[in-house]
């Protein structure tokens, strides 16, 4: 009876394991109900007639516990649930009998912030797969990654609209898009890979798994692939295999990464592994053709509507449409016609997408659209899909004022035209420029890009908060400035609106603006003139009625570029009874110029000095400096000025020429090189630079020059480093050394004349000058009659300025030591052989060698590699008689990392007329 309950139990367990083919494709997918708690959904296709149904499957969370989910939707037939009200109902996928859907649901907590990997392990698969071995007794896997972190908040992982089955035809190419969209609609990327193995990771290829598009090779059995050449767009997840050779059924793993910006840097958050099947067969079809549709921008409240048409290269073909994707469920959708599933159109097909979008729809992330088109084929229906996405942008402020206030701006404006609720409005951010932009935001252009030379000075929080008052960061804005302003809102996802119109304005014109700093004479008394343009008098700007003179202008000078508002020593009061009658320009004698720059400001004074009005913003000279190099002078200079220097003039004085300056180049940089010069020589030199406050009450451009500073060009630069090689003949004991020059390396080196040549015995060692080579043509050197060729080398050039290159590289060369002993010696004293001696050895620097008779009596000894032993005992000198000797010997060799001992031993025989020894 044990017997046979035994057999009856292994028969059972052959017949469950023959005949339960059962998984083909499917995925875990996530769902945060909140805090760390989540609900997993596991979708599997199996064979709807296999015996291997499942009425539950067991889910490893990768926190170390697992759970059993039970199934709410499939084929119910023996699980204790038969009503599809209460338990769901099957779902056969359209063009695939025999087939059915199963969903398993389960919810867990985690018990705090990881990155879990949760695993489903199913032992039964369906047979026949060619590119897994043996694939009906291979494990079913699927994994999905999901990082639980406070910082992400409450995430779900993406989802897909597709059936993980597609089918394709030999030699056509094949399309699939798995059709994936992120709740949070957070970004996706995908890749393809290896189905997984028990552990979660990817089967070994080739031997157990081989990739679709691996080699057709039947002949050679499982696993093999289908030929072509597979690739997953990472953008779109558009699939395509162009073309598989030979029929089968192939899987493959498609990953879906799912990525969240935590302090604007991207973060992988999940990524859900799902295995999909191919079935490829021999068919007589061509598949649909969907004319390439571009990525799409569209102003939220607007509709977006287009027509395109599909065809087939199989005229009497009908075409199915459909379309999925984050755009088709939006709210409100959008929507393509025709687009239905199994409703087949004749050719061509005229297809509408019309989308009319709200400030709901408005996000950072692009909507995705997939079309799909299928014919109707009576053996394999072949398909094209293309995806495109749409990016929803919201308008941004539509007015926007700036109206000076002392030295500040009050900026205003509407309040945006989308708040949307789901991606609502932060805040707004404000921009700034010196001078109209004319810049008009293209389509799709979001934010105000920095080519258009604003910069960001501030951010506000709040729909409703539309004021900013621009002061400059507290150092006040400057008179006579054109100061211009854009605002654009931004969103919770960082999406952003377009710009607002452009506003421009400048302050109230009641302190003088200065407008030169211009080093005049550089040398002996130097003199810089500084002018500026004084206040209106207006009662817009300065009323001269409320403010009656006589009137001051006090003059203040600091060295350096930095000046504050309250700096200076002052130099000079200029008076004027009337307010028409006042001075706008100023000489100051005795300065030092070319090795100091200077600022200056100029403060206004009403009622005879008693009444201090303001002062100008500070202005400093350019100050230029220059260094020297082989055959050119590079100049670099600054200043600090209010105003905008948009261009710099270099003028040269070139030796031996009376002093004239010209012109030698122009730069918006604050560097320029002059190049082309000849070393040894003076060259003089002075900087204009070309400025402008961009007001159209002002002149349009300001001249300014820095002082005068000569320069000599010298070459300061090393050659490059020779290349360079050994040749070593370490049996005759020579070294040979040959280089590149590195004026024929291209490497700009124009003027070498000698090398050095540098040794070290040792690798790591100290470099030692070996020798100088003073022909810059002569590349090569000989070492000869070296007691050891082991050693490093690296060559240097020098050039006519005795600059010296880096080393070359370093070309290290080993000895080759030999040192035998013979095994036979024959003290006779008959003139041959009558010493034990080593064959002729080579780079050896000593030994400690030890001579023993049969009984292990030491007999002689010696540390010179010559020995030279005449074969007497070195106690009782007395020849030794005929027999076998043993010996050991360390022999320390000459080599590159030093001295090496090597350890030999042997026997030799020694023959003898005099037996008198002790042996």
């Amino acid at each position: 009876m044990k017997k046979y309950t035994l057999f009856f139990v292994f028969l059972f367990a052959g017949m469950l394991r023959v005949s339960a083919t059962h998984n083909i494709a499917g995925e875990i997918t996530l769902v945060c109900t909140g805090g760390y708690t989540y609900e997993a959904l596991i979708t599997t296709y199996t064979n709807s007639q296999s015996n291997a149904d499942r009425c539950d499957l067991t889910l490893d969370w990768g926190d170390g516990t697992q759970t059993v989910l039970t199934r709410f939707g499939g084929n119910m037939t023996g699980c204790g649930c038969t009503s599809p009200v209460t338990c769901g109902f099957d779902l056969t996928p359209v063009g695939y009998p025999n087939t059915q859907r199963n969903t398993y649901k389960g919810s867990h907590t985690y018990s705090g912030p990881a990155t879990y990997t949760l695993i489903m392990i199913d032992p039964n698969r369906i047979a026949g797969i060619d590119n897994i071995q043996n694939s009906v007794n291979t494990p079913f896997v699927i994994k999905t990654v999901l990082t639980v972190n406070p910082f992400i908040g409450c995430n779900s992982t993406p989802y897909f609209t597709t059936v993980p089955l597609d089918k394709a035809c030999v030699n056509h190419c094949f399309y699939h898009n798995p059709g994936a969209v992120d709740p949070e609609n957070d970004s996706l990327s995908y890749s393809i890979g290896a189905v997984l193995d028990t552990l979660g990771n990817p089967m070994t290829q080739p031997t157990l798994f081989a990739m679709p598009d691996a080699p057709c090779n039947t002949t050679t059995g499982f696993p093999h692939g289908g030929g072509g050449v597979m690739t997953i767009d990472p953008v779109t997840g558009d699939l395509s295999w162009c073309s598989p050779g030979c029929q089968g059924k192939f899987n493959v793993a498609v990953f879906v990464h799912e990525w969240k910006k935590i302090g604007n840097v991207p973060v992988e958050v999940s990524v859900v592994e799902r295995e999909m099947e191919i079935d490829v067969a021999t068919c007589n079809n061509n598949n649909p053709v969907i004319p390439n549709l571009p990525d799409l921008c569209v102003d939220a409240g607007t509709t977006l509507n287009f027509n395109f048409q599909v065809t087939d290269p199989d005229v009497a073909d009908l075409i199915e449409i459909t379309a999925y994707g984050t755009a088709v469920n939006a709210t409100p959708p959008a929507t393509v016609s025709p687009n239905a599933t199994g409703v087949y159109n004749a050719q061509p097909v005229n297809v509408s997408f019309n989308w009319l979008t709200n400030c709901d729809n408005v996000r950072l992330q692009p909507y995705s659209v997939v079309i799909k088109a299928r014919d109707n084929d009576p053996q394999v229906q072949l398909l094209d899909i293309e995806s495109f996405n749409i990016t929803v942008v919201s308008p941004g402020p539509q007015v926007l004022t700036a109206v000076p206030s002392g030295t500040s701006m009050n900026l205003n404006w509407s309040v945006n035209p989308c708040n949307p609720t789901y991606n609502p409005l932060i805040g707004y951010k404000i921009y700034r420029k010196t001078g109209p932009s004319g810049w008009v935001p293209a389509q799709c252009e979001t934010g105000v890009p920095a080519y258009t030379g604003f910069i960001h000075i501030g951010t506000v929080t709040g729909v409703n908060s539309t004021s900013f008052i621009d002061n400059n960061g507290g150092a006040g804005l400057t008179p006579g400035v054109n100061y211009c302003y854009r605002v654009h809102a931004y969103f919770l996802d960082a999406a952003m609106s377009y710009a607002s119109p452009e506003a421009c304005n400048e302050l109230r014109r009641e302190v003088p603006v200065i407008s030169h700093v211009d080093v005049v004479t550089t040398g002996i008394s130097d003199i810089i003139g500084v002018s500026w343009f004084n206040p209106i008098g207006d009662t817009l700007n300065f009323d001269t009625i409320q403010n009656p003179g006589p009137y001051q202008l006090r003059i203040y000078r600091s060295p350096g570029p930095n000046m504050s508002i309250s700096q200076g020593t002052l130099i000079t009061t200029l008076t004027s009874n009337t307010f028409a009658a006042l001075p706008d320009t100023f000489t100051d004698n005795g300065l030092v110029t070319v090795s100091q720059d200077y600022s200056y400001r100029i403060a206004f004074f009403a009622n005879n000095g008693n009444d201090s009005i303001g002062s100008s913003h500070s202005a400093s000279s350019v100050f230029l400096q220059a260094a020297s190099s082989d055959n050119a002078v590079t100049l670099a200079w600054s200043e600090n000025v209010p105003w905008t220097n948009f261009l710099f003039e270099i003028y040269r004085d070139d030796p031996g020429l009376p002093v004239l300056y010209s012109l030698v180049g122009t730069t918006a940089q604050h560097t320029y090189k002059d190049s082309n010069l000849v070393n040894g020589s003076t060259y003089c030199y002075y900087v204009r630079s070309l400025g402008s406050y961009f007001n159209p009450l002002l002149p349009d451009t300001l001249y300014n020059r820095s002082q005068q500073l000569c320069a000599v060009p010298q070459d300061l630069t090393p050659p490059c480093p020779p290349q360079l090689g050994v040749n070593s003949d370490c049996f005759n004991y020579n070294n040979q050394l040959q280089w590149i020059n590195p004026m024929n390396l291209n490497c700009g080196t124009d003027d070498v004349v000698s090398y050095n040549i540098w040794y070290t015995p040792t690798e790591g060692g100290p470099w030692q000058l070996l020798a100088t080579v003073g022909n810059a043509a002569d590349t090569m050197f000989t070492q000869l009659g070296l007691t050891s060729v082991a050693g490093c080398y690296a060559v240097t050039a020098l050039d006519t300025f005795n600059n010296q290159s880096a080393y070359s590289n370093i070309v290290c060369v080993d000895n080759c030591p030999e040192y035998i002993l013979p095994n036979v010696f024959t003290p006779d004293a008959d003139g041959t052989n009558d010493f034990f001696i080593p064959f002729p050895f080579r780079y050896i620097e000593s030994i400690d060698l030890k001579i023993f008779d049969r009984w292990g009596v030491l007999i002689f000894e010696t540390t010179d590699p010559a020995i030279k032993w005449n074969g007497r005992d070195m106690t009782t000198n007395k020849l030794c008689t005929d027999g076998v000797y043993y010996y050991i010997c360390t022999v320390n060799e000459i080599r590159l990392e030093g001295i090496v001992p090597r350890q030999i031993s042997g026997f030799f025989h020694l023959f003898s007329k005099d037996n008198s020894g002790p042996f």
